[in-house]
């Protein structure tokens, strides 16, 4: 999703709502090198952030856009894909950055908005500061393990070290912007995922503030295929205590959920979202993910504090047309996530 086209229809849609191989594992938590982060206001700046890297082992960091009218924070984790071998990985290229480097011209590459207007009082996402999250580790932002893969006869080294990189980006947040009252965590397809696997190092980072997250075409449905796989390839990082999630991955929301009870988790969905069929191993048929969906409503979202907006068809990612996708009921999503914002009693799931 390009970064401009994100931030303006969330941006103006909510505006609207209110009325305007071999392994090697890292050795442990690494420790943050923790950097000052001296950007300008109101426009888009990379920042490369020590200790972290890409998939091909160069510096990763994150976009800022800061705001000089409020304290808190909007993280947005970006998504593109997963890959766990060397065919997936090099050869169908499922994952997007994974031979990247990522760099201040990637960023505006992908459509950074120059200047932004972060002074609508009606609208509480305009006035946080703006963390981009580029995803270049291939691992849904969750691993923590370094990999050589085979291609045709030759290794390519592949750094799935998402989790890892997350720790030092929530930690170098926290030395930057320790004032946060509110974190919104949101992501859309693998940043979602990533968003909900690392809510709890946000968590951490920030003892005193309130943390929601927003999940964006990123159902914790059942890994039909390669779960295991993933598990091994990238050591996919679950939240603390969760013990059931190496056998079922809906148990990710229980955990976190559980561990957050005053967090609101909101999931936006097509039911039979066809990029997720594709990936976590459904059939092609249409449908086929209907049942899993209907299950993951049924268990996971019926929650005071997790609820979702679900529309039915095969589409993928709401967030870039926020402003122009109604649902059920006549529900628009705008106010939906607007609700989710502000903490709004009626905020409810919408199927």
């Amino acid at each position: 999703m390009r970064l401009a086209s994100l931030i303006a229809a969330l941006l103006a849609g909510l505006a609207a709502a209110c009325g305007g191989g071999s392994p090697s594992t890292p050795d442990g938590r690494p420790d943050a090198n923790v950097i000052p982060i001296d950007t300008p206001a109101n426009v888009w700046t990379w920042v490369e952030i020590p200790g972290t890297k890409c998939a091909n082992g160069t510096p990763a960091g994150f976009g800022v856009n800061r705001s000089t009218v409020g304290p808190d924070l909007f993280v947005f984790f970006q998504g593109g894909g997963a890959c766990w071998d060397g065919p997936t990985c090099f050869v169908t290229k499922t994952s997007s950055h994974i031979e990247d480097t990522y760099t201040a011209a990637t960023l505006a590459m992908e459509g950074y908005a120059g200047t932004v207007d972060h002074t609508p009082a009606a609208n509480p996402l305009a006035q946080a500061t703006y963390i981009y999250i580029p995803y270049c580790t291939g691992d849904l932002h969750a691993g923590a393990m370094q990999r050589d893969y085979d291609v045709n006869g030759q290794l390519r080294s592949v750094a799935h070290v998402g989790a890892t990189n997350s720790q030092i980006f929530a930690d170098t947040l926290r030395a930057a912007f320790p004032d946060a009252r509110t974190v919104w965590l949101a992501g859309s397809s693998a940043g979602g995922y990533g968003a909900t696997l690392n809510m709890h190092r946000f968590v951490d980072a920030y003892p005193g503030a309130a943390v929601h997250l927003l999940q964006d075409s990123s159902p914790f449905v059942p890994v039909l295929a390669n779960y295991a796989t993933w598990q091994s390839s990238w050591m996919l990082q679950y939240p603390p205590g969760c013990t059931d999630c190496t056998t079922s991955f809906p148990a990710v929301v229980d955990a976190v959920a559980a561990a957050n009870p005053s967090s609101r988790i909101g999931l936006l969905h097509y039911d039979d979202d066809v990029v997720i069929r594709a990936y976590f191993g459904y059939a092609a048929t249409a449908g086929a993910l209907v049942p899993a969906t209907d299950e993951l409503l049924a268990n996971q979202y019926d929650r005071p504090t997790t609820k979702a907006f679900v529309l039915a068809g095969a589409g993928h990612t709401m967030l870039s047309q926020i402003g122009a996708i109604t649902g059920p009921n006549g529900v628009k999503l705008a106010d939906w996530v607007l609700q989710w914002v502000t903490g709004d009693a009626a905020w409810a799931t919408v199927r």
